[in-house]
């Protein structure tokens, strides 16, 4: 399977919005959250934030690419989000290997890095396959609970 890459619509926003996941990954829930939903509904159209789509045309997933740090150490990072019903079924490998590779051709970076929560298993394992490795890790108070997060980073 492919995947194509392309701007964000209204369309795909409203949609995204809506995407809830089961067991420990509902962490992931787009509409539980006032400021995740706003940022989505802001990314509308706007250069470096994408969505997924397969080769029937149907949205499966969402990422972005965005600037952490300051300059001179100022680094690209990648997000990514694939739809609920489509993870944990063997698709996770190809989903990023072309979402970064999208982000390679457009924005041409030579080092990428992504964090992810500790407890997110299965991504980090498809990260690891995709090359990524560990960097380091931070902790993030969400919605009143302290989360641990692995950075992990890639270089070409």
């Amino acid at each position: 399977m492919s995947y194509k890459i392309r701007k964000r619509t209204a369309e795909d926003v409203r949609e995204f919005i809506t995407w809830t996941y089961d067991g420990v990954y509902s962490f992931y829930d787009n509409n539980i959250q006032e400021e995740k939903v706003n940022g989505f509904l802001n990314s509308i159209d706007i250069d470096h934030f994408y969505s997924v789509i397969d080769e029937q045309g149907t949205l499966i997933g969402n990422c972005e690419f965005f600037h952490v740090g300051e300059a001179p150490e100022e680094i690209i990072a990648v997000g990514v989000q694939m739809k609920p019903s489509r993870t944990g079924k063997g698709n996770g490998l190809r989903f990023i290997e072309e979402i970064i590779e999208y982000g390679r051709v457009k924005i041409g970076y030579e080092h990428l890095e992504l964090a992810v929560a500790d407890f997110n298993k299965r991504a980090i394992k498809v990260y690891e396959k995709a090359g990524f490795k560990r960097k380091g890790n931070f902790q993030n108070n969400i919605r009143g609970e302290d989360y641990n997060f692995i950075i992990m980073e890639k270089d070409w």
